[in-house]
């Protein structure tokens, strides 16, 4: 009987580490991490001005770079904090009215998440995200100027890592900015946005 009970503990001792292993996904997605990501957007902007109303839109591609953290907050639970930076300009639109032309286009555009997750395994990571927005919104056509736009984002999202460090994501983002007022005319814009980048776990 005593041989029996040594043998279970030894091999409970075994088996305990790596069961704990294959459910500590979090694990995989812990540590600092940077990505390329390629975006694409459909875009819709509200204009009033001067007794005139437009709902204007616009599909428009450009690519960001992204730098996060991630903290694990159990065996399958990551908080992950980053930012994003784009490095093209988001298209929003043109339309005329009474006479008027106006296009927006959105420079320097970032954001600023916390994204909290939960891993299926060390490989695969799903995870929602809410973000703060900013970007500087230039207006041209008959009226010409700039202003800084904010807002929120929401979305969700998977990641896929093809080994120990290099992981693929794709998630889709729902983009709502306030209200400003350029040269006389105010523009809301909004949009959706599909994203598919590639990334290293460091």
């Amino acid at each position: 009987m005593k041989k029996v009970l040594i043998a279970a503990a030894v091999a409970a001792s075994c088996i305990a580490p790596q069961a704990f292993a294959q459910t500590n996904g979090a694990s995989g997605f812990t540590g600092f991490s940077a990505a390329a990501n390629a975006n694409a957007s459909t875009s819709s902007t509200e204009v009033s001005g001067n007794g005139a109303y437009v709902d204007m839109g616009k599909s428009s591609q450009d690519v960001s770079l992204q730098a996060a953290y991630g903290f694990a907050m159990g065996n399958n639970y990551v908080l992950g904090l980053g930012a994003t930076y784009a490095l093209g300009d988001l298209k929003f639109g043109s339309a005329s009215a009474g006479g008027l032309t106006a296009s927006l286009k959105g420079k320097d555009a970032y954001s600023i998440y916390i994204e909290p997750g939960y891993a299926f395994s060390s490989s695969t990571l799903v995870y929602a995200k809410l973000a703060y927005l900013g970007m500087k919104g230039e207006v041209q056509g008959s009226s010409r100027g700039s202003e800084d736009f904010s807002g929120v984002g929401y979305g969700v999202g998977v990641r896929h890592k093809l080994n120990k460090n290099l992981f693929l994501q794709g998630e889709i983002t729902q983009a709502d900015y306030s209200g400003e007022t350029v040269a006389g005319t105010s523009f809301k814009p909004s949009g959706t946005t599909g994203t598919v980048g590639i990334g290293y776990q460091f």
